[in-house]
C-alpha cells in the first residue's frame, strides 16, 4: 500500500470512529459553581469533586413536608433504575442549615439513602440561597408564599454532565420525571 493510501485509509478510520461517538444535543446551561459544603459525615466537600460523573442535583430539607419528602422519594426510584458502574453523584443540598446539621443530615441519609453516590450537603444559609439562585437558577431564599413550605426552595432537579455543566432541569412533580433523568443520566454518561 502507498504512503497516500495508508494516509487516506487511516484518516477514514479516524473519521469513522469520531462518528460513532455519542454526543448529547442536550444545552450546556450553566457551569456549576465550585462551592464548598459540609457533607453529611461532617467533612468538607466541594462541588468540582463531582467533575468525571453526571450530577444529579436537588435542594430540600429535612423537616419540609411538601415538596421535599416527593423529591427525596422522586431520587430514590431514580437511583435505583441506574447501573451501578454508570459514573454518576447524586447530590441533596439542605436549603435549611441552621437546623439541617452534619449529625441531622447523616440520621436523615440513614432513612432515605438507598445508595452510596447519593450525598447530603449543608452549609452556610447565604452561600446555599446563592448558590441556588446564582449559580444553578433556581429559586430560594426570599419570602415564602401564604400557605406555602417555610423555606423557599425550588422543587426541580439539575442534571449536570461529567464536565461540570448543568444540561438540563426536571420537575420533581411530573409524572415521568422518573424515566426523563434517568434517560438524562444515561445520555450523559455515553458522551
Amino acid at each position: 500500500m502507498t504512503r497516500p493510501a495508508f494516509a487516506v485509509r487511516c484518516l477514514l478510520s479516524a473519521v469513522l470512529l469520531l462518528g460513532c461517538h455519542h454526543q448529547s444535543d442536550l444545552p450546556r446551561l450553566f457551569e456549576v459553581p465550585n462551592a464548598s459544603l459540609i457533607n453529611d459525615a461532617g467533612r468538607p466537600h466541594q462541588l468540582a469533586a463531582n467533575k468525571g460523573y453526571v450530577t444529579v442535583y436537588d435542594f430540600i430539607f429535612t423537616n419540609c413536608a411538601a415538596s421535599c419528602p416527593v423529591m427525596t422519594g422522586t431520587l430514590r426510584q431514580i437511583t435505583a433504575k441506574i447501573p451501578k458502574d454508570t459514573p454518576v453523584r447524586f447530590v441533596s443540598i439542605s436549603v435549611d442549615p441552621a437546623r439541617d446539621t452534619s449529625a441531622v443530615l447523616a440520621a436523615y441519609a440513614k432513612k432515605v439513602r438507598n445508595d452510596d453516590r447519593w450525598t447530603f450537603l449543608t452549609g452556610d444559609r447565604n452561600s446555599i440561597v446563592k448558590l441556588s439562585v446564582d449559580g444553578f437558577k433556581l429559586a430560594a431564599g426570599g419570602t415564602p408564599q401564604p400557605g406555602g413550605e417555610p423555606l423557599l426552595h425550588s422543587s426541580k432537579f439539575a442534571v449536570a454532565d461529567k464536565d461540570g455543566w448543568i444540561r438540563a432541569y426536571y420537575d420533581s412533580q411530573e409524572t415521568d420525571v422518573v424515566e426523563h433523568v434517568a434517560s438524562t443520566i444515561q445520555e450523559l454518561a455515553a458522551d
